[in-house]
Parts: C-alpha cells; sequence; structure tokens
C-alpha cells in the first residue's frame, strides 16, 4: 500500500513538470522546405479542405486553377508534392467579404511528398483593396493571391 501510495506521488510530481512544459510549448506552424528541395518541386496535385466539409464544389473549382496558374510558375521540379490548402473558417457558399467589404481568405498549406510526409507548412493570408468583383471573381482572385504567396515563401529561390 505504502508503496503504490509513493508510485502514485512520484508520477503525479513527473507529470506536473512535464505538464508545465507541454503547454508552455508554442510550436512553429510554419515549416520551410529547405532552398535546395524546393527547386526540386514541382505542385502536381492540389486539395482544398475546411473545417467540416470537404467535397469539391463552386469553390474548389475556381480556387484551384487560380491557385496552380501560380503554383506552375513557380514549381517546375520534377519531384511530385501535392498541396493540401486548408482554408480556416471558410463558409463556402459565403461572400469571402469582411466587415469592411473587402475579399479576405486565410489558411495554410502542406507540402506533402510521395510518401506521404508533410515536408513544407506555410500559413497564408490574402486581402483584396476591395470587393474584388462576384463571388466567383472573388475566390479566383484569392486562389491567385494565396498561390502567388506560397510561391513567394517556399519556391522563391527556385524562380
Amino acid at each position: 500500500m505504502m508503496r503504490a501510495l509513493l508510485s502514485c506521488l512520484v508520477a503525479a510530481a513527473l507529470l506536473a513538470g512535464c505538464s508545465t512544459d507541454f503547454w508552455d510549448m508554442d510550436p512553429e506552424m510554419r515549416i520551410a522546405l529547405p532552398p535546395g528541395q524546393a527547386t526540386a518541386l514541382r505542385v502536381d496535385r492540389i486539395e482544398i479542405r475546411s473545417s467540416y466539409y470537404d467535397p469539391p464544389d463552386a469553390f474548389s473549382e475556381a480556387f484551384i486553377p487560380a491557385f496552380q496558374s501560380q503554383t506552375d510558375a513557380c514549381a517546375r521540379g520534377q519531384s511530385p508534392v501535392r498541396a493540401v490548402v486548408f482554408i480556416h473558417a471558410l463558409d463556402r457558399g459565403g461572400t469571402l467579404l469582411d466587415d469592411q467589404g473587402q475579399a479576405r481568405l486565410s489558411g495554410s498549406v502542406d507540402l506533402i511528398d510521395a510518401r506521404g510526409r508533410v515536408i513544407g507548412r506555410y500559413p497564408l493570408s490574402a486581402q483584396m483593396p476591395g470587393p474584388a468583383g462576384d463571388l466567383g471573381e472573388r475566390r479566383s482572385a484569392l486562389g491567385e493571391a494565396l498561390g502567388a504567396q506560397l510561391c513567394r515563401e517556399a519556391f522563391a529561390a527556385g524562380s
């Protein structure tokens, strides 16, 4: 009985010490590609994801070609990667306009190699100076803007 109590106290003390370190951790959301690796990559597939609902839809149909037009121009290597674009708080049927009437979208892109490993992660955010046309035009403009930002941040060394 005494041995069990002592074991519990030791375990509690160890866990208390670990838990503070754990909660103090603030891991980087950004995982940068090494410059040598970035020049060898090309984006061969793009997926759009959001919190709960991920099937292809009108948002994806407008966003993906616009995003891909940018990545095709900057990521011209031989090794294929999949770009998984996670859009935070996406209302797929919504206007994409903020309270000031500007088109705005933020999220992150994971670059995933052929073995399924995340080799790069980039937080992205785009804001248009105005409403940027109708909803389809906003989707395309924001796709281009996020694709261009990914190019600047991940593939600039290869351009």
